[in-house]
């Protein structure tokens, strides 16, 4: 087995009303926050496969499943992938 890194880089031109936000997923561990997107007040993070919106601790329902995945990928203005191999250390 070998190790890769992938770095995904994205640029997005956005509406003036959504905002980059810290968001506390689960109010049960108020000092873990995550860098959210906020549309509407709901919240979306971005995963390597789509976006997944966060509306409860104990749920998660996909924005494809709503149509916000093509609407913010429709504001994409540059997308980079970089890979490599990490070479281990014996």
């Amino acid at each position: 087995m070998k190790t890769i890194e992938v770095k995904i880089t994205a640029q997005f031109t956005v509406p003036d009303e959504w905002e980059v936000i810290d968001h506390v997923a689960d109010s049960a561990f108020p000092d873990d926050t995550i860098t959210v997107l906020k549309i509407d007040n709901e919240y979306y993070d971005f995963f390597p496969e789509c976006l997944m919106k966060v509306t409860a601790p104990d749920t998660v329902l996909w924005s494809a499943d709503e149509g916000r995945t093509e609407e913010i990928i429709d504001c994409m203005s540059q997308f980079k992938v970089r890979m490599q191999e990490i070479k281990s250390i014996s």
